[in-house]
């Protein structure tokens, strides 16, 4: 697949800068370093997902990318801060439901950065069909899970207080997805050489293509 590679790695400048965004969250602080945020944030960022995106609409066409602003939302938050410490892109349904769709995403934090695929907050009734089809579909599903899981990820999720109760005979790894009201899975990383590296730019794009097969198997459940 040939495409061209603007990401270059992401700069050490990143997390002391979203940690010093922590300490001095305030518009003046913010608009003082804008420059710094683009150059360190905002471009690195959208050219990773530049990078990755045809791995993610080689597995669906339909999803659309979509980046975090750096403003939060606060007219109905307790925490008045306004803006966000931790940045992110996403791929996901253009649809007002889409929290209920699995999503490709990544994101950075003042400690690490994190990228997966899954559900951002799934309808009980979503993760209901999804029990089903993991059920009907074992070996597909456990093929999945073990090719994410030889590339770090873990499947993620709140659990329930009272899980619902899996047939007898399960494997564990269907039922550790039993335990949980929501589902994703998660890839961690510090910011070291890797991730400081242009050739990290390849590593999320095969992970994305890896989960390609987990995708599929979340998205069954929306049908």
């Amino acid at each position: 697949m040939s495409r061209v590679q603007e990401f270059v790695g992401f700069s050490e400048r990143l997390p002391v800068f979203l940690r010093e965004l922590e300490r001095n969250n305030s518009r003046e602080w913010f608009q003082s370093h804008r420059d710094e945020y683009r150059d360190c944030v905002a471009r690195p960022l959208q050219a990773l997902a530049k990078f990755v995106s045809p791995d993610v609409w080689a597995r669906d066409k339909s999803l659309v990318m979509k980046m975090s602003r750096p403003n939060r939302d606060i007219r109905f938050a307790k925490d008045k801060s306004p803006y966000r410490t931790e940045m992110w892109f996403a791929f996901r349904q253009d649809q007002p439901d889409w929290a209920s769709y699995p999503a490709f995403f990544f994101e950075v934090t003042p400690q690490h950065c994190r990228w997966g695929m899954g559900y951002f907050s799934a309808q009980a009734a979503t993760m209901s069909a999804l029990r089903d089809v993991v059920i009907e579909n074992q070996k597909r599903y456990l093929t999945a899970l073990a090719s994410a899981s030889k590339r770090r990820f873990s499947l993620e999720g709140e659990p329930y207080k009272k899980p619902p109760v899996p047939p007898d005979g399960m494997p564990e790894e269907i039922i550790n997805l039993h335990r949980r009201r929501n589902a994703y899975l998660s890839r961690i990383a510090g910011y070291g050489p890797p991730v400081l590296s242009g050739e990290f730019a390849t590593v999320v794009a095969s992970d994305f293509a890896t989960l390609g097969a987990m995708y599929g198997i979340f998205r069954m459940a929306n049908r």
